[in-house]
């Protein structure tokens, strides 16, 4: 019999004893039963090494270990191939070895001494193998692998700073809409992912006795309360024209979401637009609603209606509806031809200071870029067309369908005004 069978022997006897006695509480069960499954792991791991080593595998038509464990023990080859490396780490490790077969340690435990030996020093980590086991007995692997990381950035100093430029060079995010929510792909540098996991921690804390969410509810619930006061309050911009969340709706559909049973003027034309998104439903407009401002504008499907609108040469500014509605018809976005940025001003086509008015008809959204461009080049009239390299283009409303009837279109600013 081997160590292995010594240990899984005794596991079992320990556990056993532990589940007929009457005084031992669930507690107790809990830990017989963690401690046999790690020493049944580890007595594992060394048969599936042995097959894998010998090809026993081939006396049962298997062609490697990993295929074998697939067919008969219902195990995919990825957790076979662990348990492989951490019988070989067990062997050359023995202190591990034996917490292991003893049930001491888990497999996942020995995955941390078996990248430690992959990726540190052999050397270094037999030196402190003592002190890195004691430490796996009494905490879970995560311990062990900051230990680890924390040997390997000493051992091997000089990869630290060649970690952070490959991180650089990978830096990506990407949001991508789904018909129930966002998809969100990337990769963070070291300090930017450091940053977010810092107020990710801050406005995830549970603030109350009995939270029953869990850390990745706090953590969604904390970052929506982050992102809608920053919408709220404002972002660090150069522009007149505040990043926010909109939603455009016809004013029967806003009408049967809030208040089903109340007759109104306006019949439901189509679904509400989250932009950015899509189409949403009447429930989620409802919930969008509560605490937006609502800024109503009387859209035309051709063109928007100027007599509402317009403020003529008094005010040099285009007002807070105003640049709504500019938003509107242009779907957030510039309207130089080929720029896809959003608007982040709202700019007189004929100069104010040229006697250009302040009415819808004589303003355009930009983006920060081309705006600087278009002052930079001083144009005359954006409406004949502007110097370099872009050209503004004047265009029906951007993105809208065409259509001879006016309807009640609500602009709503979930992020304030």
């Amino acid at each position: 019999m081997s160590s292995g069978d010594d240990g899984v022997g005794a596991a079992m006897g320990r556990c056993a004893l532990v589940l007929q006695s009457v005084t031992s509480s669930v507690h107790d069960e809990a830990r017989a039963l963690a401690a046999l499954r790690d020493a049944a792991e580890a007595a594992l791991a060394e048969r599936l090494d042995e097959i894998e080593r010998t090809k026993a595998y081939v006396a049962e038509d298997a062609s490697s270990a990993a295929t074998w464990a697939r067919r008969e023990l219902r195990q995919d080859a990825r957790r076979t191939r662990q348990l492989i490396r951490a019988a070989a780490t067990m062997r050359e490790l023995p202190l591990v070895g034996e917490s292991a077969r003893a049930g001491r340690i888990s497999a996942d435990h020995v995955a941390r001494f078996s990248f430690a030996l992959a990726h540190v020093d052999d050397v270094e980590v037999r030196r402190i193998e003592a002190h890195l086991v004691a430490v796996a007995e009494q905490h879970p692997p995560s311990r062990v692998k900051s230990l680890v990381d924390r040997l390997r950035s000493i051992v091997h100093a000089e990869e630290l700073d060649d970690a952070w430029i490959a991180g650089a060079d990978k830096a990506h995010v990407g949001l991508n809409a789904l018909p129930d929510g966002w998809h969100v792909t990337g990769f963070l540098p070291i300090e930017v992912g450091a940053r977010l996991n810092a107020v990710l921690e801050a406005v995830s804390t549970p603030r109350e006795g009995g939270d029953r969410r869990s850390a990745s509810e706090r953590r969604i619930d904390g970052l929506d309360h982050l992102l809608t006061r920053v919408l709220a309050e404002g972002l660090p911009t150069d522009g007149t024209v505040r990043p926010q969340v909109h939603v455009l709706v016809d004013a029967g559909t806003l009408q049967s979401a809030l208040a089903p049973e109340t007759p109104g003027a306006f019949e439901p034309d189509q679904p509400a637009v989250l932009e950015g998104f899509g189409h949403i439903g009447a429930n989620l407009l409802a919930h969008l609603t509560c605490g937006a401002d609502l800024i109503p504008v009387l859209v035309d499907r051709i063109g928007p209606n100027r007599s509402v609108l317009d403020v003529g040469r008094r005010h040099r500014d285009a007002t807070p509806k105003q640049r709504h509605a500019v938003w509107i018809q242009q779907d957030g976005r510039c309207a130089t031809e080929h720029c896809h940025h959003a608007v982040d001003h709202v700019h007189h086509r004929r100069r104010w200071a040229d006697g250009g008015p302040t009415d819808l008809a004589n303003l355009v959204g930009l983006c920060s870029a081309c705006h600087r461009h278009e002052h930079r080049h001083d144009p005359t009239n954006l409406a004949e067309g502007a110097q370099g390299s872009g050209q503004l283009v004047t265009l029906p409303p951007r993105g809208r369908t065409a259509a001879a009837e006016r309807t009640g279109l609500l602009g709503l600013s979930c992020g304030g005004t």
